[in-house]
């Protein structure tokens, strides 16, 4: 159980941050040492994580799992509501009110402050190695490492060069930077990034390649957040001083972070 007298500090803190009467500089941004809310068995809780929210009070977390594939209606959803300071979990019915509001927000095209900081969207064709069924980090990376999501060696080689076709890329740019591709798979908004919420300017999203958390404010300056990898949903807290994600913990397990942020 995590010390009452951090979940105040966490609070009270950075409480300033979404207020702030000018941008915020992301260079100035100082996170604190992450820490584990709770730790998800995607065979327990049959599915992958697809929704991560805020309350508006900050203190719980919704976690929404697919037990399927996104876009396609016969997958089924799961509802999981996260007591931060505990990291106590309880399963319910449907999606809490609070969070399809926060999600709204959080995965729109364009930043809640600025219309001009706006996402671009790309479409292309590529010849790739396909996958069967793009999951969590895979897809917020493209998912095309090999059949099945594997790695490429001599004996499989020849068949995997035979399983490379032509695939739909969807890729998302923000002052020129991916914050999110999607290859041979729909366009899922807010898998991998997540936008702050009004009076902060900020957006957070998972880089390409190392999955690393990268913060990055409307004029297009960047800070990775050290240690994170493999991360999916980044979510910012309504007031701005914490960021959640979940990172990728083994091939079925994911570990729900959440960092302190402040400025230096």
């Amino acid at each position: 159980m995590m010390n009452p007298v951090v979940v105040a500090a966490l609070v009270v803190g950075a409480s300033t941050l979404a207020a702030a009467q000018q941008a915020i500089n992301a260079a100035d941004l100082l996170f604190h040492e992450p820490s584990r809310i709770a730790e998800i068995d995607t065979e327990a809780l049959k599915g992958q994580p697809a929704r991560l929210a805020w309350s508006t009070d900050g203190s719980q977390l919704y976690l929404q799992m697919m037990d399927g594939q996104f876009g396609r209606p016969e997958a089924k959803l799961s509802h999981y509501v996260f007591d931060v300071a505990s990291g106590e979990r309880q399963e319910v019915s449907v999606q809490p009110e609070w969070a399809s509001e926060y999600w709204t927000a959080k995965s729109g095209q364009a930043s809640p402050d600025t219309p001009a900081f706006r996402i671009e969207l790309t479409s292309e064709t590529r010849i790739e190695r396909t996958v069967s069924s793009p999951m969590g980090g895979d897809l917020a990376r493209g998912g095309a490492s090999g059949a099945g999501g594997g790695m490429v060696t001599g004996g499989n080689a020849a068949a995997a060069a035979y399983n490379r076709q032509r695939v739909p890329v969807h890729t998302m740019l923000l002052h020129g930077e991916v914050v999110g591709e999607f290859v041979n798979s729909v366009i899922v908004p807010g898998l991998t990034f997540g936008w702050g919420p009004p009076g902060s300017k900020l957006m957070a999203y998972s880089a390409l390649r190392s999955g690393r958390v990268v913060v990055m404010d409307e004029k297009g300056t960047k800070q990775e957040i050290d240690g994170s990898t493999d991360a999916v949903l980044p979510a910012w807290s309504p007031d701005a001083g914490r960021l959640a994600w979940l990172q990728k913990d083994g091939r079925k397990k994911y570990v729900l972070q959440v960092v302190r942020v402040s400025t230096q």
